[in-house]
């Protein structure tokens, strides 16, 4: 899935969980790629930092956790 609808999903890559923030067609994302968003910030302490990952490596998670 290479649209819109994938953000925001959380997926497992490996034993890692993260976010889709990006696609391919989306800046600096390559083709048969998504950016995951893991928690990482950038060396400023500020800057979310996110990795790009192929789509074949990502396994959507359908099932997830609220709590306040």
């Amino acid at each position: 899935m290479t649209t819109a609808k994938v953000l925001g999903q959380f997926v497992r890559v490996g034993s890692d969980v993260g976010v889709i923030v990006g696609y391919y067609g989306m800046p600096d994302v390559p083709e048969d790629h998504y950016a995951i968003w893991y928690g990482q910030l950038a060396a400023d302490g500020v800057t979310p930092s996110a990795r790009t990952v192929p789509v074949e490596h990502c396994v959507l998670v359908d099932k997830h956790e609220f709590y306040h």
